[in-house]
């Protein structure tokens, strides 16, 4: 980005001529040109992310804090730093390159708090996609708790927290081990108070640690681990410690599969070694340098989403075993293809493990066709997000630790059905999930529990299972409400009686809630199978985003969400569309995934709720083939 395109609004005067700023930079190439041209009149002392300490800021007193990111992802990583950072009434949040599906900036700060006090936010362009945001307090704020605020707007979360154990970083150098958790302490020290400063802490090798009750794990940076290190005396031995927990997880938060093309533009790119960094090239243009620590980012993510598929030659690597792991798990948790068409080294199998190398393309061939590729990336990115992702890094951690982790949420599956023929067939499809704990809430609409074909399915039925009888005169939306009554998952699905579902269907949607943080998600209304005719079709449906609506057989929702929202309304028809709009109109927001685990019936007119004729169907169909035809990733057997 030039200085012209750096340059802020010329009325905007963050701090008076010659006052102090201190800087806290992330990502940046070359932070003195961002820094002179967004400050250039004030008296700036800017640190990198890496560089910055522990203790006091070097500039006492500040009149203006600026933080500068590089991406979404590097201000993710400046907020676990909060405790590192200064405070001052003024606040500067700089953002030079966002992806294209990034919403306008918003500063949401605790009310009561940091809400109290702001006195002023303003929101402007910074080139072609960054965005520049100045605060004013009516008393110091900690510039932490402003970049928290910010970050906290670009997903779907309400908080910035796990679900994990409180965790000390040890060092700044440390950060992208734990991005975007306001509350992490830095420095390891107790409290005042005598507190524990966290349960787990991550420090640097040989670092001393201040607090000897808290359970401590060793990471190096990646400096330790470049080519040359591992050449010198001793490195090999570092190569041989090598495995998964050494490579920093990705931040499944920013880096996630969202922004993901059905159809993409561009053809098959390459990695290459150029300057000493894989860089991601296209026709002899260099589409994305990955910084040598090997971190990639939403934006260089958002980047390469027109390619086909990028293709990966093992070797030379990178800057290092691990920066190069750390590129190819963010790669994949991205759900961007890639194609390995030599073995995989040594390394890399310690550092990204048999299992997700497994999943890689061997050969062009493999994404030819938008539908293998698609469903190649969704494996890959499953199984990255699971093992690479920074929720499973530091459960792991906690673990090896001794440490109580939460266990997986329980889902209440909740299905109305009239059709007592179709109980069988429906709670074939719930047993085949796997990777998730569920519980079945069973709505018989006007079909007693006493009818053969329920009771029969029931008794074969051997995950937790509750009945709800309900009249055959009680509106759809207030049987579904009965049913919801009985639930005792934290999440509720609503489950179709005569549609087909992937066995990862809901562990999907719960992947989904994970990076996504939406109140509600849902697959794609993609695949339907055209009884009458015998015809499958594909329609043309864009996943992996937010939107305002899902299919209706599929969306997860937190139950204490669905019960704010009053539940579903007492409606005999449309009460999916219903609960969506009601969602929306209170602040809440929809994330849709993919489509490739569900896939809908559409039998005879007067057979079902959807009353559209086939030609309705055909008419929007992207793809058609003849006879059933699921994708691969249902694991239909016939």
């Amino acid at each position: 980005m030039t200085a012209k395109a750096l340059r802020p609004p010329g009325d905007l005067l963050f701090v008076k001529a010659g006052a102090k700023v201190a800087a806290a930079c992330a990502g940046l190439e070359d932070p003195d040109e961002v820094v002179a041209a967004l400050l250039g009149p004030a008296s700036v002392h800017a640190v990198d992310i890496e560089r910055v300490s522990a203790g006091p800021w070097p500039v006492p007193d500040p009149a203006g804090v600026a933080l500068l990111a590089r991406t979404p992802t590097d201000l993710r990583r400046l907020v676990s730093l909060r405790g590192a950072l200064p405070s001052a009434v003024r606040v500067m949040v700089a953002i030079l390159e966002t992806p294209s599906w990034f919403d306008t900036p918003q500063v949401v700060m605790s009310r009561g708090v940091g809400q109290r006090v702001l006195r002023e936010c303003r929101v402007h362009r910074l080139g072609a996609s960054g965005w520049l945001i100045t605060t004013r307090f009516s008393k110091e704020q900690p510039a932490g708790d402003v970049a928290a605020a910010i970050t906290r707007g670009m997903t779907g979360f309400h908080l910035n927290a796990h679900p994990l154990p409180a965790v000390a970083l040890g060092d700044p150098a440390l950060a992208d081990w734990w991005p975007g958790d306001p509350d992490a302490s830095c420095g390891g020290a107790p409290e005042k108070s005598g507190v524990p400063s966290a349960e787990l802490g991550l420090r640097l090798p040989d670092a001393e640690w201040p607090d000897r009750r808290v359970p401590v794990l060793a990471r190096p940076p990646w400096e330790h681990a470049t080519w040359t290190a591992i050449g010198a005396p001793g490195g090999y031995e570092r190569l041989a410690r090598l495995d998964p927990g050494q490579v920093p997880p990705v931040d499944e938060r920013s880096v996630n599969p969202r922004g993901f093309l059905r159809t993409p533009a561009k053809g098959i790119g390459d990695i290459v070694l150029a300057g000493g960094r894989w860089t991601a090239r296209l026709d002899g243009r260099d589409l994305v340098a990955f910084p040598e620590s090997g971190l990639v980012t939403d934006t260089d993510v958002d980047r390469l989403r027109r390619l086909r598929a990028l293709r990966l030659s093992w070797r030379p690597a990178h800057t290092g075993p691990i920066a190069a792991a750390r590129v190819v798990a963010g790669l994949a948790a991205a759900g961007v293809p890639l194609i390995a068409p030599s073995p995989p080294p040594a390394w890399a199998t310690a550092t990204l493990g048999e299992d997700l190398l497994s999943l890689l393309a061997r050969e062009d061939a493999d994404v030819a066709d938008d539908l293998r590729r698609e469903e190649l990336s969704v494996r890959m990115r499953r199984h990255a997000l699971r093992a690479h992702g920074t929720t499973a890094r530091w459960t792991a951690f906690a673990a090896a630790a001794g440490l109580p982790v939460p266990g997986p949420p329980t889902i209440s599956v909740v299905m109305c059905t009239r059709r007592g023929d179709l109980v069988a067939f429906a709670l074939g499809q719930i047993a085949r999930q796997r990777g998730v704990e569920l519980e079945v809430v069973l709505a018989l609409h006007g079909v007693p529990a006493g009818d053969p074909d329920v009771a029969a399915a029931v008794s074969a039925f051997d995950r937790p299972l509750t009945v709800v009888e309900a009249p055959a005169e009680m509106p759809f939306g207030a049987v579904l409400n009965a049913a919801v009554a009985r639930a005792s998952g934290a999440y509720v699905t609503k489950w179709d009686d005569d549609d087909w579902y992937g066995p990862d269907h809901l562990a999907d949607l719960l992947l989904a809630r994970g990076y996504s943080g939406a109140d509600l998600v849902g697959a794609a209304s993609e695949f339907f199978y055209l009884e009458q005719i015998n015809v499958t079709i594909r329609r043309r449906w864009t996943s992996e985003t937010m939107s305002d609506h899902v299919a209706g057989g599929t969306f997860l929702i937190a139950r204490e969400t669905l019960a704010a929202l009053g539940g579903f309304r007492p409606i005999p028809r449309s009460v999916d569309i219903e609960l969506f709009q009601s969602l929306l109109r209170a602040g809440g927001c929809i994330y849709r995934t993919h489509g490739l685990g569900f896939m809908a019936r559409r039998a005879a007119r007067g057979k079902h709720t959807w009353q559209e004729p086939v030609g309705y169907f055909l008419h929007r169909a992207k793809d058609q083939w003849r006879g059933f035809r699921p994708s691969r990733l249902m694991e239909h057997r016939p």
